[in-house]
């Protein structure tokens, strides 16, 4: 399973939204520390292309906004867009496309020579104030020469190692790359979610490796800046942003000195269509010059967030070995030391989590949870099937046992039930003797005494046949009448024993049921019982013991009460009557085991529920199951 999870997207997934829940709970404890950013953000946004114009701008209003930016004494700049096509609107390549096209030769009077070619002016400008400018890495292959030659300063990445290998380039036109020493890629991505969450600090090409825009940029200004050895960062879509400034507010030197001074700047646009956008785990978009803003300030702060592969694979390993501990205890059933080692293992791997979040890394955390969580929820679930399997078993055993606690004294009930109809019958043979020996034996006398043998030998029958039926296996739903149900327990109870207690029942219609007509005769019978050892118990309170059986339906729902007068129940043991194992009974006439029982076999078996209350004279159960079950 660990493998397989380990391989999956699944586990990929919910291990994004691991990160982002911490990102989002490590932003509130950050907000109070939160360094200030030495980088900042020009972007040419809706309201520059509203002043100046359409996208993309002449390449002289481009030097233009940099100019004005290195004006402001600015660390460095990096330009986060690409020029690779020429200046369409520069002179020079107006006089070419006219003289291509129309064989005209267009001559611009009176402009100067330097003002005629767009693409060096910028070049130029470039160059003059230090800036880094984009290239973009694509899968595909791109034939300018040019761009296929590039390295980055003699490939001085060469020694690093980077899963991001690409086959093809695209970069600026010829004037603008060759005029420029320093340059960085300005690819991003998102997550198999939709999400973007990391973005690579350098990409292979050509046995060749490059660095991002935002690397590129610190190196143009110092060559000792800090580079995590891992080839990619991720970003905190939660963290504060760096400021930005409109790109025409730098064009109109509307924006102070000391906000630019001394910061790197990242100059890119946030327009829909001229820079691509990113959607975070906040909700928001973030454009591609403010992930490259954040890795700059994240790097310069040295508040970088990594996410070491090696960590996947050893909380996989580690989550497998927690999982073989997990069946282990499993196995033994030591469950409370199982929970307790599953809780422990959360809590110190949630506070291991947040603290190397919080110093830069984080540990890939959902690789562990995940399979040791599925498995040791896949457990608790089959283990407590098989608890409760075992439960139910024992319960049967209990209902089992109780029946044949109960054997003997209807063992002792049977023989003197049988006392009377045995001696019934005896005194009829002997009168048929007598008779017969008198010669005084007609037909009809004959017939008489057989009549009143097979009567008393038909109530010998059935009393045999309760008692095997309570004691049945064999459960077989069968339609009963709840009037012969009452009978027959009653039949099977020791009252016969008791002429100072009486036993009544009503119903005011003739109440059908659909089940298991054993289950109800134990269930009365427990009830019964209890009444008369109730009444029995307090005779010298009361004249006479009485037991009361009402039955009603209401709702497909019947209803059995059993009352007594035997003086009820302490109120505080109401709540514990169907407790195993209480008792208000001595130690001789209670196990603490009847009523216990009764609960599980009204409620499992039968699908009922029981109820206990006080009443004027004594206790009152109410028995209350479906007519069909």
């Amino acid at each position: 399973m660990h493998y397989f999870l380990y391989n999956s997207e699944h586990i990929k997934r919910v291990d994004y939204k691991i990160y982002d829940i911490v990102s989002l709970f490590s932003s509130k404890i950050k907000e109070k520390n939160d360094i200030p950013s030495t980088v900042v953000v020009v972007d040419i946004d809706g309201k520059s292309l509203d002043y100046i114009g359409q996208w993309p701008w002449a390449r002289w209003i481009d030097a233009k906004l940099i100019n004005r930016i290195y004006e402001l004494y600015p660390s460095a700049i990096g330009v986060n867009i690409l020029f690779s096509e020429k200046d369409r609107v520069s002179p020079v390549t107006i006089q070419r496309f006219y003289k291509r096209f129309f064989g005209l030769e267009i001559k611009f009077n009176g402009l100067p020579s330097a003002l005629k070619d767009n693409d060096k002016i910028l070049s130029q400008s470039l160059k003059k104030t230090g800036s880094t400018i984009a290239t973009y890495f694509i899968n595909g292959d791109y034939n300018a020469s040019y761009c296929e030659e590039l390295s980055y300063r003699d490939n001085m990445f060469k020694n690093v190692e980077t899963e991001h290998i690409v086959e093809g380039i695209f970069c600026n036109n010829e004037t603008i790359q060759n005029g420029v020493k320093d340059f960085g890629f300005i690819n991003a991505w998102v997550d198999s979610d939709g999400i973007f969450r990391r973005v690579p600090l350098f990409i292979k090409y050509k046995e060749r490796i490059f660095p991002s825009l935002a690397v590129a940029t610190l190196l143009s200004f110092d060559k000792n800046v800090k580079i995590e050895n891992d080839d990619t960062l991720l970003i905190d879509s939660f963290k504060k942003k760096p400021k930005v400034f409109s790109a025409i507010d730098i064009l109109e030197a509307r924006i102070p000195v000391d906000e630019i001074q001394g910061k790197v700047v990242i100059v890119g646009s946030s327009v829909v269509g001229a820079n691509p956008t990113y959607r975070t785990s906040s909700g928001q978009s973030i454009s591609n010059s403010m992930i490259h803003a954040l890795v700059a300030d994240s790097i310069l702060s040295n508040t970088t967030l990594t996410q070491p592969k090696v960590y996947r694979k050893i909380n996989i390993l580690l989550s497998f070995l927690f999982s073989i501990l997990l069946i282990i205890l499993f196995i033994k059933r030591i469950y409370i030391e199982a929970l307790f080692i599953f809780l422990v293992t959360l809590t110190i791997s949630i506070l291991i989590l947040f603290y190397s979040y919080m110093n830069g890394v984080y540990i890939s955390i959902g690789y562990f949870w995940i399979p040791f969580l599925y498995l040791f929820v896949l457990f608790v679930i089959f283990y407590s099937i098989k608890i409760d399997r075992e439960k139910q078993e024992q319960e049967k055993i209990l209902i089992i046992q109780s029946k044949l606690a109960s054997m003997g004294e209807m063992i002792a009930l049977i023989a003197h039930q049988w006392r009377q109809p045995l001696s019934s019958i005896n005194g009829i043979v002997m009168s048929i003797d007598v008779d017969n020996r008198k010669k005084i034996l007609d037909d009809e006398t004959l017939d008489n005494y057989l009549n009143q043998i097979e009567e008393r030998t038909a109530y010998l029958s059935k009393t045999i046949n309760d008692f095997t039926d309570f004691f049945s296996t064999n459960k077989k739903s069968e339609t009963f009448h709840i009037r012969d149900i009452v009978k027959q327990t009653e039949s099977l109870t020791v009252i016969s024993s008791h002429k100072n207690i009486d036993i009544s029942y009503s119903e005011k219609e003739d109440i059908q049921v659909v089940g298991y007509s054993s289950e109800l005769i134990q269930s009365l019978l427990i009830l019964l019982n209890n009444a008369i050892y109730a009444c029995q118990k307090n005779l010298q309170n009361i004249d006479k013991g009485k037991i009361v059986i009402d039955a009603y339906i209401d709702k497909n729902r019947v209803f059995i009460t059993v009352k007594d007068n035997g003086g009820g129940i302490e109120e505080r043991d109401i709540k514990k009557i169907f407790d195993p194992y209480f008792t208000t009974k001595d130690k001789e006439n209670g196990t603490g085991l009847g009523l216990y029982i009764l609960k599980l076999i009204v409620e499992d078996s039968m699908n009922g529920k029981i109820f206990v209350s006080n009443w004027d004279d004594g206790a009152m159960f109410t028995i209350q199951i479906p007519t069909k079950n």
